[in-house]
C-alpha cells in the first residue's frame, strides 16, 4: 500500500464463523478491521461515533436488514460489500443493496479482500 495509511473496515456479520474468517482474511490482506458487528443496532450505534474507509455487511443481521445500515453508508459516502448468501435479486431487496459490491458466500479465498480493495480504488478515482 506504500505511504497510504492502513484502510480501516468494519464488519457486520452475525455468523461468529463467518465473522472470524472474513476478519482474518482482511487482517491478513493487511487491512484494519475496526469492528465485528452482529446486530444493526450494534452497527448504527457504531456507526454513530465512528467511520470506516469501506464496511462488509451481510443482508440480514440477528436483528433484521440491514437495508438503513445500507443507506447510512451510502449517505456517508462509505462504500460497502454485501457479503451474502443470496445471489443479488432486485425483486426480494432494497435496492440500496445494488450501490454495493455483491461477495456471494461462501466467498472465495481473495474474494472479499479483492472487493473491499475494489471499493476503495473506486472512491479514491470518484
Amino acid at each position: 500500500m506504500g505511504s497510504q495509511s492502513v484502510l480501516s473496515v468494519v464488519v457486520l456479520e452475525d455468523e461468529p464463523l463467518i465473522a472470524l474468517d472474513v476478519e482474518d482474511t482482511l487482517c491478513d490482506a493487511g487491512f484494519n478491521v475496526l469492528a465485528v458487528l452482529p446486530s444493526c443496532s450494534q452497527a448504527l450505534k457504531w456507526l454513530q461515533s465512528n467511520s470506516p474507509d469501506v464496511a462488509v455487511l451481510d443482508i440480514e443481521l440477528n436483528d433484521g436488514s440491514c437495508e438503513g445500515i445500507a443507506r447510512l453508508l451510502y449517505e456517508r459516502d462509505i462504500p460497502f460489500v454485501v457479503h451474502s448468501g443470496s445471489v443479488f435479486d432486485p425483486r426480494y431487496y432494497a435496492p440500496i443493496f445494488q450501490k454495493g459490491t455483491w461477495v456471494s458466500k461462501p466467498a472465495a479465498d481473495g474474494d472479499v479482500t479483492n472487493a473491499v480493495a475494489a471499493c476503495v480504488r473506486r472512491r479514491s478515482a470518484a
